[in-house]
């Protein structure tokens, strides 16, 4: 059989005349592997967000601490820090009249959103020569991490070093 040149040009056209584009075996490989990336990216992503957010409370935590001992030099009069660790609060007021003075809400649904936070003082009165009624550790946690923050009876506030 002889190919004629009409023949041969119709050949070629069809040879040439190929479908450019993806297969769907290409885009479900292409989907698979972005679906991968982000799920990962997105499971760091929350951790790091996590540990930011504990890291962030134990800091403004350790910033109230050292106001409240100050507070109570300044006022001249004993100031209250009271602890309410099922609500992830805590509270500082005057000692005599019962005044709130500040509070600071570290629950989920604040800024902080701390799943729990527990302490081994639940009142500690500070004097106005700036010295506290006990010491104490307060520890932050989101999640399966934590952060702590001590307090000394002589006013001086650290967080644990990481």
């Amino acid at each position: 059989m002889r190919l004629t040149r009409e023949g041969a040009v119709c050949h070629r056209r069809k040879m040439t005349r190929r479908r450019s584009g993806f297969t769907m075996l290409e885009m479900l490989l292409v989907m698979i592997m972005i679906s991968i990336i982000v799920k990962i990216t997105v499971g760091k992503m929350a951790t790091i967000m996590r540990h930011e957010r504990v890291n962030r409370a134990a800091q403004v935590l350790v910033q109230d601490l050292q106001n409240g001992f100050a507070m109570a030099g300044r006022q001249r009069a004993p100031v209250r820090l009271t602890f309410y660790t099922s609500t992830q609060t805590y509270k500082f007021t005057d000692r005599k009249t019962g005044t709130v003075l500040q509070t600071r809400v570290m629950a989920t649904g604040s800024e902080y959103s701390l799943t729990s936070m527990e302490t081994n003082a639940t009142t500690v009165d500070i004097l106005p020569n700036g010295i506290g009624s006990t010491a104490f550790i307060v520890t932050l946690h989101n999640g399966d991490y934590q952060r702590k923050v001590f307090a000394s009876t002589a006013g001086f506030i650290r967080m644990d070093p990481q």
